[in-house]
């Protein structure tokens, strides 16, 4: 929650050196003490957080991200070094010819840790920080894998649909593209070729089940993917991204806490499939994402 949270300022703009405030809190402060929180937990390995997590590499890959971020966004020294040791810890977890799961090359591979991987690779491309190509390539062996040909739906552990839940948490929640959107965006991120039938058809998937602020159909976590999807499919003006856009924003621009002061205030309710992992600090930075 560090890291998305973090990847919320440093998406809208704010980095260390930020000196716009709210309510007495300067966001570069915010953002200069989440960095600084996340580097002191990084192993000489080049991995963020404990190793005795259950799945750590969800938080590893989502630390990585934004420090890659924060370095690309800033160019500053203070996080090179820590940002490159962070994907390259990434890229020592790959399974070898394949793709990522909860922890160091375990030899199971999943399509929503790989997801974040796939962001980490493309947010270092673009920041200059270095890692083999390799590190594409089992990500696309893996998505091939587990994308029906036909559909363009993506598998989570094997081709095929199939609800992803953990017991008495969430399995009473609906069921969502969420692993198509996270296959097309990786694929759009590796090889920029949106002509490749299966991202259309993926697409077309996901429109058919935009966002819907009722019960058990909440699913923040796919809608942030969704939309990153969707707009770099084919936004900000084309069809499928406006088509996509207008439900996701009624659904949570309207329902975003609105009172004037506290904790709550500009939050979003833990109501969603997903928010018992993370509580409201991952709701309100994951919707903070999906607006930007």
């Amino acid at each position: 929650v560090t890291g998305l949270s973090l990847l919320a300022f440093l998406g809208a703009g704010y980095s260390h050196l930020s000196k716009d405030t709210y309510d007495g809190i300067c966001f570069g402060d915010v953002v200069r003490k989440g960095l600084q929180w996340m580097m002191s937990h990084q192993d000489p390995e080049g991995c963020v957080g404990s190793r005795s997590a259950q799945k750590y590499m969800y938080n590893h890959t989502i630390c990585a991200l934004a420090l890659s971020e924060a370095f690309g966004l800033t160019g500053s020294n203070l996080f090179k070094d820590q940002a490159q040791k962070a994907v390259d810890f990434t890229i020592a977890s790959q399974n070898p010819g394949k793709a990522w799961r909860y922890s160091y090359k375990c030899g199971d591979n999943d399509s929503s840790v790989t997801g974040w991987a796939a962001m980490v690779l493309k947010s270092a491309e673009i920041s200059g920080l270095t890692f083999p190509r390799s590190g594409y390539d089992g990500t696309r062996a893996w998505y091939d894998e587990v994308t029906e040909e036909a559909y363009g739906r993506v598998g989570y552990t094997h081709k095929g649909p199939g609800k992803v839940f953990v017991p008495g948490m969430n399995e009473q929640f609906d069921h969502h593209e969420a692993l198509t959107a996270i296959g097309v965006m990786s694929r759009i991120f590796m090889d920029k070729n949106k002509s490749d039938p299966r991202l259309t058809s993926g697409c077309d998937l996901l429109l058919r089940d935009k966002p819907k602020w009722d019960g058990n159909s909440i699913d923040f976590y796919y809608w942030y993917y969704a939309s990153l999807a969707l707009f770099q499919y084919d936004g900000p003006s084309g069809p499928k991204w406006k088509a996509w856009n207008e439900d996701m924003k009624s659904s949570l621009v309207k329902n975003q806490n609105t009172a004037s002061s506290g904790c709550k205030s500009g939050s979003w309710e833990t109501i969603d499939r997903w928010s018992g992992e993370g509580g409201r600090v991952y709701c309100t930075a994951i919707n903070a994402l999906t607006l930007e």
